[in-house]
């Protein structure tokens, strides 16, 4: 395990690193082998609900038991979502048309993840019905860290090219800028976003822990990782234009499952877009289930 205040590995598994003696976080070692294919879709369903948007901030709010909801206010769809819903199909009409009406009140977009294991099958004629669109399937996917396959992260004739944990305010609006370029987002979006992962925590002992890769000091490429579900959820994955097609991602990407792996974590998830799909079979990830995403933009 590697102690999170001093870095240092501790070959055996002890409640205070034997190094600092801060206490380590032990943690139930689950292996993606062992999981029936249901276990391993309630893992990725669990990890989405916790980790989008980041619970740092939010204008509304509902965290359960029947439905999982957020709206941030950051000018951007996938910062004020639905992950989930388990309503009585009875009273499913109604309660779609009341969550779309209370969405629509704050002037931003949204979207609204169908769960892999929903059993409400009139949900997305309802979504379409009060003004949503089906934008396409996420697939959920999985990966045992112990069998990452890290040889396809090589990067070569980059000089200049480094990739570091965000530590400082700097470094935040950095990320959060060339997630706005890569991602070809409204540029409004930069301080709702740098404030909401400032309120939600990027720091040591945080869940979310944010990754840049830079070329000669510039910022180009991105992810974050989620941990707060235990499990390694990658998300925000992106590269700048001019930056791609030179195995960046795929590095990035790699260098923050490795952390994970480094600090007792054995499975990573993730919802992957159709760009993004090719990369993540590559290093071993399986799909396992899909997210139909819904969508609404807010018309000035």
């Amino acid at each position: 395990m590697i102690c999170s205040e001093c870095s240092k590995e501790n070959l055996l598994k002890v409640e205070l690193c034997s190094y600092c003696q801060a206490k380590i976080q032990l943690r139930e070692t689950r292996i993606l082998s062992d999981l029936t294919s249901q276990e391993i879709v309630e893992i990725i369903e669990s990890d989405l609900r916790g980790a989008y948007p980041p619970q740092g901030m939010s204008l509304a709010k509902s965290d359960g038991p029947d439905a999982i909801w957020r709206v941030t206010g950051v000018l951007d769809k996938y910062f004020n979502n639905v992950t989930c819903v388990n309503w009585d199909p009875e009273e499913t009409s109604i309660r779609v048309k009341k969550l779309i009406e209370e969405f629509n009140t704050y002037g931003v977009d949204y979207t609204w993840w169908i769960s892999p294991t929903s059993s409400l099958v009139d949900l997305p004629k309802l979504l379409e019905k009060h003004g949503m669109f089906y934008q396409e399937d996420f697939p959920g996917m999985a990966v045992d860290l112990l069998n990452l396959k890290y040889e396809y992260a090589q990067v070569t004739d980059l000089k200049g090219f480094k990739i570091f944990r965000v530590d400082n305010k700097v470094q935040l609006n950095d990320f959060v800028n060339a997630y706005i370029i890569a991602t070809n987002s409204n540029p409004k979006m930069q301080s709702g976003l740098v404030s909401l992962f400032t309120k939600s925590g990027y720091k040591k002992n945080n869940d979310w822990s944010l990754y840049s890769a830079t070329l000669n000091g510039k910022t180009v490429s991105t992810t974050a990782l989620f941990t707060g579900a235990g499990v390694a959820g990658i998300y925000l994955v992106s590269t700048i234009p001019s930056a791609r097609r030179r195995n960046i991602a795929t590095k990035i990407v790699v260098h923050a499952l490795k952390q994970a792996r480094d600090h007792g974590y054995t499975i990573g998830t993730l919802q992957a877009s159709e760009e993004g799909l090719g990369l993540y079979l590559k290093l071993g990830f399986r799909k396992y289930c899909s997210f139909p995403l819904y969508t609404k933009y807010h018309i000035s």
